[in-house]
């Protein structure tokens, strides 16, 4: 007898065999008798069909909320993404004139990279909000004469985008 952990094997299962048993089933119980006779099914059908139909409605369901699943994320995914793209566009308006400096050298820079210190506030900063990205995870550094690590940076394509596409980031950031 089938116990409850048996049935959660099922749910486990990829979409891409659930969708297969689910067509399987589908067509055995719905082909045309015409069909089935020349595939010699329709013995299997006539004594297996009351599996048949639980299978096909269990795959068919699963499959229906795995899709749900799938697009309500997306969903969620682009507004989610739409929310950061705002306020990182309200964070570049209302950015400082230091931020602001630096973000246009980015911008001047023909690969968009930089090399700044490891531990600077405005560097962490900027970095903690996506920004700019270190240009790798395992890089040569060498101390500076004050002790301070460089490190190579790079402004996100992101944010280069947000500032192309607005008028007033555009202006702000002398980018032609």
């Amino acid at each position: 007898m089938p116990s409850v952990k048996d049935f959660l094997e099922i749910l486990k299962l990829p979409p891409s065999i659930l969708g297969a048993i689910s067509l399987a089933s589908g067509l055995i119980l719905f082909l045309p008798e015409e069909a089935l006779n020349a595939l010699y099914m329709v013995n299997f059908r006539n004594d297996f069909g009351f599996i048949l139909g639980p299978v096909f409605i269990l795959s068919i369901s699963i499959l229906s909320i795995m899709l749900g699943v799938f697009i309500v994320k997306r969903i969620a995914d682009k507004i989610s993404w739409k929310r950061i793209n705002r306020k990182t566009e309200a964070y570049l308006l209302s950015a400082d004139s230091v931020k602001t400096t630096l973000i246009r050298e980015f911008l001047a820079d023909r690969t968009h990279t930089l090399s700044l210190p490891m531990n600077d506030g405005l560097v962490i900063e900027l970095n903690s909000l996506g920004i700019i990205s270190m240009a790798g995870k395992t890089q040569m550094t060498g101390p500076r004469f004050d002790g301070q690590l460089e490190v190579r940076y790079f402004l996100q394509p992101r944010i280069i985008s947000i500032i192309d596409n607005n008028p007033e980031l555009k202006k702000k950031y002398k980018r032609k």
